[in-house]
């Protein structure tokens, strides 16, 4: 074998040097150990010895430095930076906003969350996500696609165990406490499920086999069954959207895939539009002067605080006392009220760019799972962040859903910040998988 001679070790070895992702080196070896043998036998068949060929190919190859400096600039890692500065923006934007909202309550002596330290917490919850943003990008993320049925069962277990025993928190059993620290377990398992969705469908995919059944029953009935269990309809609407477009993705046929999505999502509305309750919602969404003091109530509030805003706002730290969950899904409503219309635009804007620059990564990624890892990352945030741009408009039904890195709270923090390093991290490597399958 032409690697275990001296003058071929040290050539690839110098090589492999100037080459910084060392996991690349055990394909770059093989590869360029091809080369060289191809190279040798060639010489070797005009007639030159075993020791005079391996040299000639070895001068053939280039001065190993230069090799590898070149191999190095093609493969390095990559950083995006427009969805890096995009989620820095994002981030900056939501401690600035609980600033905001912290002098706004701090006025309101009498509301029950003066003082909580919303700036604080939200600062607390980014720098402890960074490490876990660092876990995501530097990892392989081909290592995942082996976990995707532990991932899937961790989900649902969870999932079980949170309605079993978890906390209940506005009538939504969703909460695992641990002493005074609470996760959204629903948060995390919708995540978890996609995940898994965007491995465990690849290889039903190829194995051609009840692959619609089976994509019905793990990722259409059970998650729906036990979201509906907590209950938790954000959940459920989001999670839909960002399978059924995963689906359609994986499979090309996507009248199929938003026939599975698209009839859950039917036969979701239909079952909990019977309830009183939320058909009182509804009627009170298409109608709000219907039930001003009820039901209409934050509908016709929301409307007031946007007519009010204009281009300006009211200024840094606003007041207003009609308009309560300011810090969660009716943040930008509030942005909107206190710094005027122009800054709602801009976020909006923002949301979009966001979007599109992770849909940008996705046509530069050729790794299979790493292209679907992103379709269902930008799906489930673009999802979220589509509703609560529509939603603070007064344009959708009111639901409990938190603008993606913006609003209070830990674990859809923590978990968004987990996506963007992964998505990050997919990118990072782009050019430094070498032999993944291309989709």
């Amino acid at each position: 074998m032409i690697r275990e001679h001296e003058n071929v070790r040290d050539y690839l070895s110098s090589v492999c040097s100037q080459i910084r992702a060392r996991e690349l080196h055990k394909d770059i070896r093989r590869e360029l150990e091809s080369h060289l043998e191809e190279l040798a036998l060639d010489k070797e068949a005009e007639g030159a010895s075993r020791e005079e060929a391996i040299a000639w190919a070895i001068r053939q190859m280039g001065d190993p430095v230069t090799v590898g400096r070149e191999l190095h600039l093609v493969h390095k890692p990559r950083m995006h930076w427009g969805l890096l500065l995009g989620f820095i923006a994002f981030l900056g934007l939501g401690v600035f906003a609980m600033y905001g909202i912290e002098s706004s309550y701090a006025v309101m002596r009498s509301n029950s969350l003066d003082g909580v330290g919303f700036a604080i917490r939200k600062m607390f919850f980014i720098a402890l996500g960074l490490p876990v943003l660092l876990l995501f990008y530097f990892m392989d993320y081909r290592k995942l696609k082996a976990w995707s049925l532990l991932m899937y069962w961790v989900a649902g277990a969870g999932m079980v165990c949170t309605i079993l025993f978890g906390r209940q928190v506005n009538g939504a059993r969703s909460y695992f406490a641990f002493g005074s620290f609470a996760v959204d377990w629903t948060v995390i398992s919708s995540y978890l499920f996609i995940a898994a969705a965007a491995g465990l469908l690849l290889d039903w995919r190829r194995q051609k086999r009840n692959f619609w059944l089976k994509s019905m029953l793990a990722f259409v009935l059970v998650p729906f069954v036990l979201y509906a269990m907590v209950p938790s309809l954000s959940t459920i609407l989001f999670y839909l959207i960002s399978y059924g477009i995963l689906c359609s993705v994986v499979t090309r046929k996507w009248w199929l895939a938003l026939l599975q999505t698209g009839g859950t999502l039917l036969l979701l509305s239909g079952a909990f539009l019977i309830r009183y309750y939320l058909s009182q919602r509804v009627l009170a969404f298409l109608n709000p002067d219907r039930d001003p003091s009820g039901a209409g109530y934050m509908y016709i509030q929301m409307k007031e605080a946007l007519s009010s805003a204009g281009w300006w706002g009211h200024g840094f730290g606003a007041v207003n006392p009609k308009l309560p969950y300011i810090h969660s899904e009716l943040i930008l409503t509030y942005l909107v009220y206190s710094f005027g219309w122009g800054i709602g635009i801009a976020v909006a804007g923002a949301a979009v760019y966001f979007v599109t620059r992770m849909l940008h990564s996705l046509g530069q990624v050729r790794e299979t799972y790493g292209k679907m890892l992103i379709v269902a990352a930008a799906s489930i945030l673009g999802a979220q962040f589509g509703y609560c741009i529509v939603m603070s408009l007064g344009l959708l039904p009111l639901i409990s859903v938190a603008f993606p890195f913006v609003s209070y709270g830990g674990t859809h923090t923590l978990v968004e910040m987990a996506v963007i390093g992964l998505v990050l991290g997919i990118y990072r490597r782009k050019d430094m998988i070498r032999l993944g399958r291309t989709f």
